[in-house]
Formats: structure tokens, C-alpha cells, sequence
């Protein structure tokens, strides 16, 4: 026979069952039409353990990105290590974040219904702004430590705007997958391996716009 299950434990059990409903009816219904109601009775709990556990379904919806936000973050630490070649860090990176934001195959989904949600929800898309905010200054801090280790001159432009730059690419990508599915991540892992070296490119001082009149004066000539 198990053991009863604590307080704390079925807290957390009730919460996870909230958490796995939400996240299935939001992906089927839209945030709008995913009631309170609804997200209890699938669960399996009544309205008032709802309540007991989140605030309101804004709060829950931050919640389950809060959570999400952190492993990405461990995640891009993890591959972001110091200790191999640059190029080979940036590319597992990107492909890592990838195969990790399908590991959930609702995430993707659920992330941009949230975008979407807070176009039309001031109160929420502040919420949202400071939460990105917030992951975008923690991956500012993790190239700035990457670059220190790898690279002899510093970055050629405010590492917050790489970080700003790159979580765009990321949400870009992903959203193209969800239209696109057969976009496979080696590709993200090209584009963000080719996106860092015309980074450290620059931080160099090679001039890429003469390097490229270069080689179009070569072709011509060579035709």
C-alpha cells in the first residue's frame, strides 16, 4: 500500500493536473474559450481547487512560461559550456533549444497563443514583457561569459542586443516549424552558427560588405 500522500504533495499533484488540462484545452479551444470551468472538470477538481492553486487563468498562463523559460535557460547554459569549439557550442545550442521546445508538443503552440493573447490584453502583454525581459537579460549575461572565454575582442554591438536578436530568431523559427513541420533543427543550427561567426566577423573588423564586392568582382571577371 502507498504511502498518503502530504499536504505539499497533493498540492503539487493537483497543480500538475491543472497545468496538463490547461495546456491540452488551450491547444484545442484558444486561451479565450478555455474556461476556468472547463480547465477544473478535465482536470478532475472542482472550480474552488482551481482558485486554490492560481489566482486567475492569467496567472496560470504565466506559470506554466515561467517554468518553461527556466529549462531553456539551463538548457543554453548547459551547451553554452566554454569548453569546445565555438562554432560547435552555437550549433548544439540552437539545436538543442529546438528539440527541447518540441519535446512538449503543445509548448510551441501554447507560446504563441500567449503572444496572441497578449496583443489583445494590455495587462497580460506587460506581464509577458517583463518575463522576456527578464530571460533576455539572463542570456545577455551567458554571452557575455561565452564570449570572454572564446573570443579575444569584445562583442561588436551590446550583448543585451544579441540576446534580443537571437530570442527573436528563436520564436521566428518555431513558428515557422508550426507552419512548416518539415523544417528540421540542423537548420536553425546552421542559421544561428552562420548568424554568431558574421558576429565575430565584425568584432574582428572584417568588412564583409567589401569582402562581398570582392567576390562579385571575382564571378564577374571569372564569367
Amino acid at each position: 500500500m502507498s504511502p498518503a500522500l502530504t499536504r505539499s504533495e497533493k498540492q503539487a499533484k493537483t497543480r500538475s493536473a491543472l497545468l496538463k488540462s490547461a495546456a491540452k484545452l488551450i491547444c484545442s479551444k484558444g486561451i479565450a474559450d478555455a474556461s476556468v470551468d472547463d480547465v477544473a472538470t478535465d482536470a478532475g477538481y472542482t472550480k474552488g481547487a482551481f482558485y486554490a492553486n492560481f489566482k486567475s487563468k492569467e496567472e496560470m498562463f504565466l506559470v506554466m512560461l515561467d517554468e518553461k523559460y527556466a529549462a531553456e535557460l539551463e538548457g543554453l547554459e548547459s551547451a553554452l559550456s566554454h569548453t569546445g569549439d565555438p562554432a560547435d557550442e552555437v550549433r548544439d545550442a540552437a539545436v538543442e533549444f529546438v528539440r527541447f521546445a518540441w519535446s512538449d508538443p503543445q509548448w510551441p503552440k501554447l507560446y504563441f497563443e500567449f503572444a496572441a493573447y497578449a496583443a489583445r490584453n494590455d495587462d497580460f502583454r506587460q506581464e509577458l514583457l517583463t518575463r522576456d525581459r527578464r530571460v533576455r537579460e539572463q542570456m545577455a549575461e551567458l554571452y557575455r561569459r561565452w564570449a570572454a572565454a572564446h573570443v579575444a575582442v569584445e562583442p561588436p554591438m551590446p550583448v543585451e542586443d544579441l540576446a534580443m536578436m537571437t530570442f527573436c530568431m528563436a520564436n521566428g523559427f518555431i513558428m515557422g516549424q508550426l507552419i512548416e513541420p518539415e523544417l528540421g533543427e540542423e537548420l536553425y543550427g546552421t542559421m544561428m552558427t552562420t548568424f554568431f561567426r558574421g558576429v565575430a566577423a565584425t568584432a574582428i573588423g572584417l568588412d564583409l560588405e567589401a569582402l562581398a564586392e570582392g567576390n562579385s568582382a571575382g564571378i564577374s571577371r571569372a564569367r
